[in-house]
């Protein structure tokens, strides 16, 4: 574990080398979020916002937010909107975004079926393919053995499993975002936001190292985050301090052209992490280096007096 600190550390003095190698894909789960559609008028702040930033970003959907939620004609008509930009890439997040490992392979694999049904409808003509999936939770089965029974599902319905190499917990930040914002405390989301775009530079350095530990160069990083208000707010400013930075957007697809996805698995479980985590033989080494990335403690505690609360 102390070896492995000890090289993240060596390779971080030297990374400066690699810094105009660096690129990223921008993945976004869940989406379209239908309250903040309502609440918002009925109009995506975020697509809104991606419109002008005029980057490539990928779309993760689950249809069972727009479908059991009214009016299903506009929540509809707002998945249209997001699918016919020519920066989006479509993909499946399941329909109701179940566990896999938690529900087994026949209720998953109807899931992941019925989850397609209304995107698949919408890109009819479009000259767009709904090539990728993802898992909800990143959780790919309990074992070796659902691994790789839902691969090959997956591969026989010509989808590719959409791996991630950055997150920054967005996902937690939002709920205390959305909390401060209605409390009417400005300072205190504008620092939950700041906070967020930290963590997420922080974590960003660290896979980096991670990916020069495990090949020797940065991979195109695969950044996973969701469709909330606190992206709506902050994700703009994380790109463009992204950009700041030296790294280059680029689509799901040139991303997933790099090498390093078609590396071995080591990990077969049902935790979520990182894939440059998964990638990686020796487990002690795995292990230093994610004690070794960044957190936000007093985020966390936070969160954790929220729940409390309720």
């Amino acid at each position: 574990m102390k070896k492995s600190i000890l090289v993240l550390a060596s390779f971080l003095c030297s990374f400066a080398a690699f810094a105009q190698k660096r690129s990223v894909s921008i993945t976004i789960d869940d989406v379209p979020n239908v309250r903040l559609f309502q609440e918002d008028g009925y109009s995506s702040k975020l697509l809104s916002k991606l419109d002008s930033l005029k980057i490539p970003v990928a779309i993760f959907v689950n249809e069972h937010n727009l479908r059991q939620t009214k009016p299903f004609d506009k929540n509809k008509n707002l998945l249209k909107t997001w699918l016919s930009k020519d920066f989006v890439t479509p993909g499946n997040h399941s329909y109701s975004h179940p566990n896999y490992g938690e529900i087994g392979f026949e209720a998953f694999s109807g899931d992941v079926l019925k989850g397609e049904t209304l995107t698949k409808e919408i890109l009819k003509g479009s000259g767009k393919k709904l090539d990728y999936f993802r898992f909800p939770f990143n959780a790919m089965g309990k074992d070796s053995v659902a691994h790789l029974k839902m691969q090959e599902f997956l591969v026989s319905k010509n989808y590719k499993n959409t791996p991630f190499t950055v997150e920054s917990e967005d996902w937690l930040f939002t709920q205390l975002y959305e909390k401060a914002l209605k409390s009417g405390d400005k300072k205190r989301a504008m620092e939950i936001g700041n906070q967020y775009v930290k963590l997420s530079l922080d974590r960003f350095a660290h896979f980096d190292s991670v990916s020069v530990v495990n090949f020797q160069r940065p991979v195109k990083q695969i950044y996973l985050c969701h469709d909330n208000r606190l992206n709506t707010d902050f994700l703009p400013v994380l790109v463009q301090k992204l950009k700041e930075q030296g790294y280059q957007m680029i689509s799901l697809a040139d991303a997933m052209q790099d090498p390093a996805y078609q590396s071995r698995e080591y990990y077969h479980g049902n935790a979520g992490f990182s894939w440059l985590y998964r990638w990686m033989s020796d487990l002690n080494e795995r292990k230093g280096l994610m004690l070794a990335e960044p957190e936000n403690v007093e985020i966390h505690k936070a969160y954790e007096e929220m729940q409390k609360a309720k």
